[in-house]
């Protein structure tokens, strides 16, 4: 009574279908963790969270792992809140999360959730795109991680000047979270060796070098290896394993994505030394030259208060000239002089800029 009929053909008078079933459960995929919400839930934690919607006893696995997943980050995120960096620990903590959930994924012969198609940070960004994103939380809650690319491209003459004058630009404190994560902070730490003297062939060897390292201590936990450490020719410089991680890297040029809403004191050296702008686009150029004019003279523990004040100072005058005369495409000026103003510069203009050094000489 009142029940679907199971089996072909249409349900019999006055039976009620049951609703369909949705393809994500409600807070999946969790919001990627940014520093607001952290201190949000360690300040103030959430209570017992809702009972997932109930589920037939067979069918719909998928949203028995969905639900797996999230009821494992919780206490991981309450656990981030005793570390010493709750933020990188509850970033560690999502990632890690995620990837087990696509693990999971690919252990059936079903279609698996979209994003676990994706590798490394095309996965963590496909995952943060969340599709409420814009409703459940403001802009800067939800921005993409921006983390150092994985695997790192082949240092050559043509990219060694953008590994030069960006190094270090990364968002906040690098954790080693595995092998990735410690390969790439070694390499910042190697490259920086080799950048004293503009050494290709150092660079060269700690790539080399580091890529060994990470397979060798990929091969040592019983997961998947990266493809590229199957390959042969380990040992060859120019072998199989090299030309495949060279080939792999998202970011040969090792140009970086960077924000520039908040000059911290790695931006503002590289910004101040042989950094630049690559596809600038009106009013950025502007804005950074207010910024970089006055403050790089100064001694690099000023260059931070001088920079925040220059780049409010920059926008009010951008924004005090006739409507006609303004590069202001967004119309981020017509909405007052408050915060609103300033958060509409951030994420329409500031917000996603890209940095290269200085372009390569040629003899």
């Amino acid at each position: 009574m009142g029940t679907a009929r199971i089996g072909m053909g249409p349900p019999a008078a006055g039976a009620t279908l049951p609703p369909p079933r949705p393809a994500t459960l409600p807070g999946f995929p969790p919001a990627w963790p940014v520093a607001a919400a952290v201190t949000r839930h360690c300040q103030d934690p959430p209570g017992t969270p809702p009972p997932a919607p109930p589920l037939p006893p067979s069918g719909f696995a998928h949203l028995r792992r969905q639900a797996a997943a999230l009821d494992a980050l919780r206490p991981r995120l309450d656990a981030c809140c005793r570390h010493r960096a709750p933020l990188p620990c509850a970033r560690r903590a999502w990632t890690d999360v995620l990837d087990a959930f696509c693990a999971d994924e690919f252990g059936v012969k079903t279609r698996q959730f979209h994003c676990c198609r994706r590798d490394g940070a095309a996965r963590r960004r496909c995952f943060a795109q969340r599709p409420d994103a814009a409703v459940a939380a403001p802009p800067e809650l939800v921005a993409p991680p921006q983390e150092l690319s994985f695997p790192p491209g082949e240092p050559t003459a043509a990219n060694l000047g953008n590994i030069c004058a960006l190094g270090g630009l990364h968002p906040g404190p690098l954790e080693p979270p595995g092998p990735r994560g410690r390969l790439l902070l070694r390499l910042e730490r190697d490259y920086g060796r080799c950048c004293r003297n503009e050494s290709l062939a150092c660079a060269h060897d700690a790539w080399r070098k580091g890529l060994d390292r990470f397979c060798r201590e990929e091969a040592a936990v019983k997961t998947k290896q990266h493809r590229c450490c199957q390959r042969g020719g380990g040992q060859r410089p120019g072998g199989a394993r090299d030309r495949c991680f060279a080939s792999a890297a998202p970011h040969p040029g090792y140009e970086r994505n960077v924000s520039l809403a908040r000059l911290e004191p790695p931006l503002l050296r590289a910004l101040c030394g042989a950094a630049r702008l690559l596809h600038p686009r009106s009013p950025v150029p502007e804005l950074l030259g207010a910024v970089t004019g006055p403050c790089c003279p100064l001694p690099p523990p000023e260059q931070r208060s001088c920079a925040r004040h220059q780049l409010s100072r920059a926008i009010a005058a951008l924004c005090a000239a006739p409507p006609a005369a303004r590069a202001d495409p967004r119309g981020c000026c017509s909405l007052g002089r408050g915060h609103e103003r300033r958060r509409c510069f951030d994420t329409s203009y500031l917000g996603h800029v890209t940095l290269g050094g200085p372009p390569p000489t040629h003899d």
